[in-house]
Parts: C-alpha cells; sequence; structure tokens
C-alpha cells in the first residue's frame, strides 16, 4: 500500500498539468461571434476639383502644387464592440457570463486563418529584413514606396498588452488619425507575428483602456469608436483579386 503513493502522486500531478493546459487555451483571442458589414467608403474626387491658373505668352511663372492620391496598399476597419466573457465547457455549454458593453481587449486580423496563438510575438520589422521584405513583397509594395509596412508601423511605444498569455510591449505601432488630425495617444495599430514569424497579424487595442473608463474615443472622423485597424491591402494594377482577413477579438 505504502509504494502505490509514488505512483498515485504522478497520476494526480499528470492530470492537474493535463488540466493546466486545457485552462491555458482557452485564455486566447477568439473568432467573434457575429462580424457585421456596416459600411464602406473611399476617397470622393469631387472634393478635390482642378485648380486654375492663367498662362500669358511670353512669361515665366514659379508655382508650388500640393496633392494627395488615395493609397493602394492600406485598407482601414473601425467601429466598435461589445461583448460576453464566458465560463463554457469544450462543447459551448455556458456555466456563467459577464455582459462587457465596452470591454477592453484587442481586435486581430491577418489573411493568416490558422494562429498558434501561445507563439504570438512581436513582428521583427526593425530586425529582421528578409520578413519585411516577404510580407512587403507579398502586398505588392516597393521600398521606394512612401506607404509601405515599414514607413507606417514607425513607433514602438503602446500599452502593454497580452495575447495568449504572452506580454507584449514596443512592439511596431502606428496610430490613426483623430478628427482628421495625425496624433499619438489614442487608437494603437500593432504589429504581430506567430508560428516562427510566418504570419503577420495586425492589431487594434480596445479604446477603454484608462482605468475605470467605459467610454468610445472620437475616431478619425467626430465619430465614437472603440477601435481603428490598418491592414495592408495590395491595390497594385498586376493584383486583380480582393484580399480575405480572418478576426479574432480578446476581451478582458
Amino acid at each position: 500500500m505504502f509504494r502505490q503513493k509514488p505512483l498515485m502522486l504522478l497520476v494526480a500531478l499528470a492530470f492537474l498539468a493535463s488540466f493546466a493546459v486545457s485552462v491555458f487555451a482557452v485564455n486566447i483571442p477568439l473568432g467573434p461571434d457575429t462580424l457585421d458589414y456596416v459600411q464602406s467608403e473611399t476617397s470622393n474626387i469631387a472634393l478635390y476639383p482642378p485648380k486654375q491658373i492663367d498662362a500669358e505668352a511670353g512669361n515665366i511663372t514659379e508655382i508650388t502644387i500640393t496633392g494627395r492620391t488615395q493609397t493602394k496598399s492600406w485598407q482601414g476597419f473601425y467601429g466598435n464592440v461589445s461583448g460576453t466573457i464566458i465560463l463554457e465547457d469544450a462543447q459551448g455549454n455556458r456555466f456563467y457570463d459577464w455582459t462587457a458593453a465596452e470591454p477592453k481587449g484587442e481586435v486581430y486580423a491577418s489573411v493568416n486563418e490558422t494562429i498558434s496563438w501561445t507563439t504570438v510575438e512581436c513582428a521583427p520589422t526593425s530586425t529582421d529584413i528578409t520578413f519585411l521584405d516577404s510580407w512587403q513583397t507579398f502586398y505588392g509594395m516597393n521600398y521606394t514606396d512612401y506607404d509601405t509596412i515599414n514607413t507606417t508601423y514607425t513607433n514602438d511605444t503602446h500599452q502593454i498588452f497580452y495575447t495568449g498569455y504572452n506580454t507584449l510591449d514596443n512592439c511596431p505601432t502606428t496610430f490613426t488619425y483623430v478628427n482628421n488630425v495625425s496624433q499619438t495617444a489614442d487608437f494603437e495599430g500593432v504589429l504581430l507575428t506567430s508560428d516562427s514569424n510566418s504570419t503577420l497579424i495586425f492589431t487594434a487595442l480596445l479604446e477603454d483602456k484608462a482605468e475605470g473608463m467605459r467610454a468610445d474615443k472620437v475616431g478619425f472622423d467626430g465619430g465614437e469608436y472603440d477601435f481603428q485597424l490598418l491592414v495592408a491591402e495590395d491595390g497594385s494594377a498586376a493584383n486583380t483579386v480582393v484580399t480575405p482577413y480572418f478576426f479574432w477579438v480578446e476581451l478582458e
């Protein structure tokens, strides 16, 4: 009887270890319950009519011109997130839930449908030229372009957050506009990778990040939103198809 105790202890530890692994696997980003299309817009050329200047024979006139053109390399997503923190089993049977009308967390988008969330880390855009070059080529970007990945995610300061229990800090970061003006305080966009750098994950941090705050932030057009997310897209003339993105959300 006495000699069986070590064996019983090992069995118990193995059970607890397997239980711990199953608990760990639950706390990862999940596909959203719903993902509804609301509207999509692009630049309106009617807002930018041609300007006139007179030409006079015999004159040489110096002029300065500023202009704009719509990017062919990026798509923007924005909106609001609501959800529920749940306690359920492997079959989806709910034991309890907590409604989070204004949750904290992140929205993730990637062209890769299957992601190993336990291997997520900051994208190595400043240390791995091969990684950056391969993804910019994938999206039809050239290094001479002004709107590439490396010219967009130029910051590395964002709030610390967690994905699959991995602590993420100082990742490549960008900030989308607020009230039609650039800024570096809200609507953080972060680049992540996983699966040995074989995946690129575009991430938007939800704006309910301040302690005790549960309100939307004013976004790019004056509306109130939880997130604004930039994702790359190949809009070059050589590409004739759209890029499907898969979305996940992680609520806190």
